[in-house]
């Protein structure tokens, strides 16, 4: 059983991230993008060992990494060619060259308390799935006894119907509600994505805590956010729909070049693992800690401008703080 730490089970990673942070500050010759992007191929290599039931494989992947110099097999390279390549395919305008998310990545490897491999969780069961009569294609977060918001986009794709109290939608666990009405917010357009929210007015109340919204000054002191939902687990967004799970990735600044709108959305940077929002996470939590608590700050929206997969390079969030009094204002919600 893995160790507990805060309530929720230890990040497996924690234990690689310190030799992961030296290799790179090495590799890196002081450079903090380098290095950032280093780390991230680093942990994402031993990642891949330790996924291994051999233990040899992962004694053989650290000295291969400690000498540098020895191919990896078909997985990986060597540290330093593996953290060339991801230097040559990031793109100039990523969220690796926003001295905001760098500074955040840095404070995020430092707390070893952090989920930075992404791991399933039993916690934050306000964190729904959303799905269509026929299949569970969304997430969403219940904010009143009735109400979820979820994503824009999930309410024109026709992922509008019923919401998923429960770990795994195909688990005997759970429950299911269907939606009585839902509204999308009204400046959301597709060629303009913002405003990428909609609220669910569902048929009766899930007797479960609903999530407190956060406020504006929660997130502006924030460095990085907990994300849940239950999207796919790989990176070109294909596979592993169903089980709700989260992860820690750091908030990066609002400049427009990501591809967002900074009055009503944020940008939270590329997590160091492949471990990111992805498809089916779409309206999922973006969770901010603040006084020991965990409180809405957005709801997942889309890829950064800059992104080069589907998922594993960042995201653009809506903000739950500056939307909340329309979410509020939908007809038909349990508030109390």
């Amino acid at each position: 059983m893995p160790d507990i730490i805060g309530g929720i089970p230890a990040d497996p990673m924690q234990q690689h991230m310190e030799l992961a942070e030296q290799l790179a500050q090495l590799t890196a010759g002081g450079d903090e993008q380098q290095s950032m992007l280093v780390f991230s191929a680093l942990v994402n290599l031993l990642d891949g060992f330790t996924r291994r039931e051999a233990a040899e494989s992962l004694r053989h992947a650290r000295s291969v990494l400690m000498r540098g110099t020895e191919p990896l097999g078909t997985r990986a390279r060597s540290s330093r060619r593996s953290a060339v390549s991801a230097a040559a395919i990031a793109p100039a305008d990523s969220v690796y060259s926003d001295p905001v998310f760098l500074a955040n990545a840095r404070a995020l490897i430092d707390d070893r308390k952090r989920v930075v491999g992404g791991l399933p969780t039993d916690d934050y069961p306000d964190c729904v799935a959303v799905g269509s009569g026929s299949k569970w294609c969304c997430s969403g977060t219940l904010v009143a006894a009735n109400v979820v918001v979820t994503a824009g986009h999930c309410h024109t794709g026709g992922c509008r119907d019923r919401a998923l109290v429960g770990n795994d939608v195909n688990g005997a666990e759970k429950l299911v509600l269907g939606v009585s009405h839902a509204e999308l917010h009204p400046e959301y357009k597709r060629r303009n994505p913002a405003y990428d929210l909609c609220v669910l007015i569902l048929e009766d109340d899930f007797p479960i805590e609903p999530r407190r919204m956060a406020d504006l000054g929660m997130l502006q002191a924030a460095t990085s956010v907990r994300l849940a939902g239950y999207g796919h687990t790989d990176v070109d967004g294909s596979t592993g729909y169903g089980l709700r799970r989260m992860v820690d990735v750091p908030l990066a600044s609002n400049d427009r070049k990501y591809g967002g709108d900074p009055a009503v959305e944020f940008v939270a940077g590329a997590p160091f693992l492949d471990r990111d929002s992805c498809n089916g996470d779409s309206g999922g939590p973006a969770y901010v800690q603040a006084d020991g608590q965990w409180y809405l700050a957005g709801a997942t929206s889309r890829a950064t401008a800059s992104t080069f997969r589907r998922c594993g390079d960042g995201g653009i969030y809506t903000h739950i703080p500056v939307l909340s009094d329309w979410i509020k204002g939908v007809p038909g919600g349990h508030w109390h």
